[in-house]
């Protein structure tokens, strides 16, 4: 630092020193400078403090609707709206692929805007669907995923040739509420589902497909499980 350098070159000379302990004395002086100009670098603590922290992203169902950021102690639950209009409200399209690249861009936005370094992708119904499509295309959003949480989808042909990023975790949530959701060849349509390739596959083919058991929600309606476990010990891996 200036400053430090003008006051040492102002000392008074004392000559009577011995030259050893100059030397040590100028020694002392010169890890003091290489210090105090450290002061402009920013520290481990600082760095840490700038850290953005971990955040689930909810994509809701159709005819749902996006919502304003809650925080907790450990995370932060960022929940963007989808970029379609259906039911009333708004729902994931993530096909053909001109859409997908619009539905994952909402998310990608979200998560710049949130400062999120840690992320865990938590879909419910069609927002599931979307999420399991993330996950079987590789999507980390720059490294960021941990995790997919798939609660209760619709279990269309999005996951086909599933072929996820190596470290991401998943999670399948089931209710049963829905009867074409379990068998294959619903027809999508007619429920006025929005569907990959129109119809689906079965919750036994999606689980396989997504290379993962399936779990039973609590819930016996067709409801989002917001009380799932996996998030949080994600997070805390």
């Amino acid at each position: 630092m200036p400053l430090t350098r003008e006051r040492l070159r102002s000392a008074p000379r004392r000559p009577v020193i011995a030259g050893t302990a100059i030397a040590t004395i100028v020694g002392v002086l010169a890890v003091v400078v290489v210090v105090l100009n450290r002061g402009s670098d920013p520290t481990p603590a600082a760095t840490a403090a700038a850290t953005p922290g971990a955040c689930v992203i909810r994509l809701h169902g159709k005819g749902g609707a996006g919502a304003p950021t809650t925080r907790a102690d450990t995370s932060a639950t960022v929940n963007p709206a989808g970029n379609a209009s259906g039911w009333g409200g708004r729902q994931w399209l993530y096909f053909p692929d001109s859409e997908y690249a619009t539905a994952r861009r909402i998310v990608a936005d979200a998560i710049a805007r949130e400062a999120c370094d840690r992320v865990v992708l938590n879909g419910f119904s069609n927002g599931a669907a979307f999420a399991a499509k993330l996950y079987c295309r590789g999507e980390t959003f720059e490294g960021r995923v941990i995790g997919v949480l798939v609660d209760d989808p619709v279990t269309d042909h999005a996951t086909e040739r599933c072929a996820p990023a190596s470290g991401v975790a998943v999670a399948l949530y089931f209710t049963g509420a829905l009867e074409g959701q379990a068998q294959p060849g619903w027809d999508c349509g007619a429920a006025d589902w929005t569907c990959e390739g129109g119809s689906t596959v079965g919750i036994r083919a999606y689980a396989a497909e997504l290379g993962v058991a399936v779990q039973a929600s609590p819930n016996r309606e067709h409801a989002p499980f917001l009380a799932a476990p996996e998030p949080a010990a994600w997070f805390a891996r």
